[in-house]
């Protein structure tokens, strides 16, 4: 068994109320807490730990259950903060919709055993510039990203992001596909009955969009195990609720259903223990190298292969030229202070290169340049 098998092995024993299997020898204690961590599922897989007669050794174990308690003081302070942010947000009249992980966590049985790394809201195009003057206030450092994407965080370590759509069309020239098959998300949402400016998606649309939010993710970078066992969690929840007709059709429509196939092939395998006839190798290791939020191989293979019509030699020589002379809106993404000052896609490119060459950043270029010619 591999160390990443029974970190699995965990997860699966506390969905399914199992006593899990002793750790066998030659796998590493050290190495699944370190790998649960990483995918932001160790505080799951340590509810399982506890049921072990063998268990790791005094350091490690205390370390683990140090980890789990911080997952309960964090979803703690991320709900305290978030209700302080929006509460503030309502008072000036801006509207506000969640659609992912503070929703998806609430289908776990305890909020805390879904962690999360930053709190998504969606707000209006016309409420940017409030929007941001707001978190300003709050004392939140505002980067925007490009339009209709920006970032915050403070000196607490809150993060957040703000988007005024599903998907942002242009994001690394790749996001038509999603923004295509779901967007407008105020028109799929009504508002909260105890608060007029805080909206909900209806069943069918968050599910929708939450499937799609993982398939992006895999589809660009790379997911993680707990991207996994959200499916897991929203076919629980919504596979009896939702128009499946729609939702097939929206998933067959937009070219999803092999990436689709795939993933929950994985989930029913990792915790429902259901056996696929479908080769998954590829895709468990894409999900378990990727950690959390994807990997820069991942994201230069997925971009040749998006090109692959066109022969290999054909995509790896996009992919270098789009990295290479990027668009403008990606260089306003690493340098922001290009579309403050205005300028052309000429004048974006050479500030690009001539920082870069100040800063002495060829090793990262090499590298990444090296992965497209090896990637297949």
């Amino acid at each position: 068994m591999k160390d990443y098998e029974y970190l699995i092995h965990l997860i699966y024993c506390f969905l399914n109320d199992e006593t899990p299997e002793e750790k066998p020898e030659e796998v590493s204690f050290e190495n699944v807490f370190l790998l649960g961590k990483m995918h932001e599922v160790a505080n799951i897989a340590f509810l399982s730990v506890e049921k072990l007669n063998n268990k790791p050794d005094e350091a490690l174990y205390n370390e683990w259950k140090v980890f789990y308690y911080f997952s309960i003081e964090r979803d703690s302070r991320q709900s305290l903060e978030r209700q302080r942010v929006l509460s503030f947000l309502h008072e000036k009249g801006i509207r506000t919709l969640e659609a992912q992980g503070t929703l998806t966590k609430k289908l776990y049985p305890e909020t805390y055993l879904r962690m999360m790394t930053d709190i998504d809201l969606i707000i209006d195009e016309e409420n940017i510039e409030k929007t941001m003057t707001a978190l300003e206030e709050l004392e939140y450092t505002v980067k925007e990203l490009q339009h209709g994407e920006f970032y915050a965080d403070n000196k607490e370590g809150f993060e957040l992001d703000f988007h005024i759509d599903f998907f942002s069309e242009y994001m690394f020239n790749r996001q038509e596909r999603y923004s295509k098959a779901v967007s407008s998300p105020f028109s799929h949402a009504v508002q909260d009955s105890e608060d007029e400016l805080t909206y909900i998606l209806d069943d069918n649309y968050f599910y929708l969009y939450s499937v799609i939010h993982t398939i992006k993710h895999y589809e660009t970078a790379g997911c993680g195990i707990r991207r996994i066992l959200d499916l897991y969690y929203l076919k629980k929840a919504f596979e009896n609720k939702i128009d499946k007709e729609f939702f097939d059709n929206v998933i067959d429509e937009n070219g999803f259903r092999n990436t689709f196939e795939f993933l929950y092939a994985v989930e029913g395998e990792w915790f429902e223990g259901k056996e696929s006839e479908l080769d998954l190798s590829e895709v468990k290791r894409d999900i378990i190298t990727s950690g959390n939020h994807g990997n820069e191989e991942i994201f230069t293979r997925n971009n040749v292969r998006k090109d692959i019509d066109g022969g290999v030699s054909f995509a790896r020589i996009k992919r270098v030229f789009s990295f290479l002379f990027p668009e403008k809106e990606y260089i306003y993404i690493e340098f922001p202070e290009c579309r403050e000052r205005g300028y052309s896609l000429a004048k974006c490119r050479l500030y690009r290169i001539i920082q870069k060459v100040k800063r002495l950043r060829f090793k990262h270029a090499i590298t990444h340049i090296k992965q497209i010619v090896k990637s297949k």
